[in-house]
């Protein structure tokens, strides 16, 4: 086993931790590294070849090989109970500083050959979402008061405590090779009325029609399995924020690999208007 990776399995029942000082070991792994696309096409009469008219990344399946060490019987058991059926899981690579994570399920529980000093099991894990995510986060003012002040702090001349951006338009990175999906917070520090993300490249949208209060939040998700909108009032009552969604959002806008433009405006006071983005540090479809 390779004494620069780590990786662990964990869920609600406990953690097992694979790595070369601890009982357990990961000795193969197939299934991790690439991804099968369904590729839906179209051909006409006297067409050379065809014209592709869209594609669908499949889920991931993969097939982890291990070994169980002393005290066999102990970890024998702590395997079979932590990779135990129908319970959702994150299966988390460690390696080089970074730490990519899938979320899954088995999709066969380990199967263990009984042995002395050693036994060795296969388990086969499913990812319905196959790209590989990093456990850290970006968050990335696109709107508002950007904060000026940095220690250390000197007291000559001229200095900002924040600074208002008055840009409509802000280009972030996405460093991965696929789509990442994302969260966008609107926060009204005054009376504004429809916040609206736009995706220059896309022409994707999301706009929220509703006139907001100051300290009011509407936190929308189009990460996979967490789309949604959420509602919060300044006095921090939480509800569904659906119904202020407009029929033109498109909840699939996601970063695509390289630079984005993006442009946050608001029809009433966009100056009231407080915006950022979070998402993953990394995504993409191998490890």
């Amino acid at each position: 086993m390779d004494e620069n990776t780590v990786f662990i399995y964990e869920n609600s029942i406990g953690k097992l931790v694979f790595k070369q000082d601890s009982p357990f070991w990961i000795t193969d792994i197939d299934g991790v590294s690439g991804v099968e696309i369904d590729i839906a096409e179209s051909r006409s009469s006297r067409q050379i070849g065809s014209s592709v008219v869209g594609q669908s990344v499949r889920p991931r399946t993969f097939t982890i090989d291990g070994a169980i060490f002393e005290p066999l019987g102990t970890n024998r058991d702590r395997v079979i109970d932590v990779v135990a059926p129908e319970v959702n899981s994150t299966f988390k690579i460690e390696k080089d500083n970074k730490s990519w994570y899938l979320d899954v399920v088995p999709e066969k529980t380990p199967e263990i050959e009984p042995g002395v000093g050693v036994q060795h099991f296969q388990t086969r894990l499913y990812a319905a979402y196959p790209y590989w995510r990093t456990t850290e986060s970006l968050v990335t003012q696109i709107a508002g008061l950007n904060a000026m002040f940095r220690f250390p702090f000197f007291t000559g001349g001229n200095w900002w405590v924040s600074k208002f951006s008055d840009s409509l338009f802000k280009e972030i990175e996405n460093d991965g090779n696929v789509k990442m999906e994302f969260q966008i917070v609107f926060t009204a520090r005054s009376a504004i009325v429809n916040p609206e993300l736009y995706h220059v490249g896309t022409r994707k949208r999301i706009l929220i029609r509703k006139a907001m209060v100051a300290g009011e939040r509407v936190i929308v998700s189009t990460f996979y399995g967490k789309k949604g909108v959420v509602h919060i009032s300044p006095s921090g009552e939480v509800t569904n924020g659906f119904r202020y969604l407009s029929k033109d959002s498109d909840l699939s806008m996601s970063l695509l690999p390289g630079s984005n433009l993006l442009r946050v405006n608001a029809s009433t006071n966009r100056e009231g208007l407080h915006a950022r983005i979070v998402q993953d540090e990394g995504v993409k479809s191998g490890a």
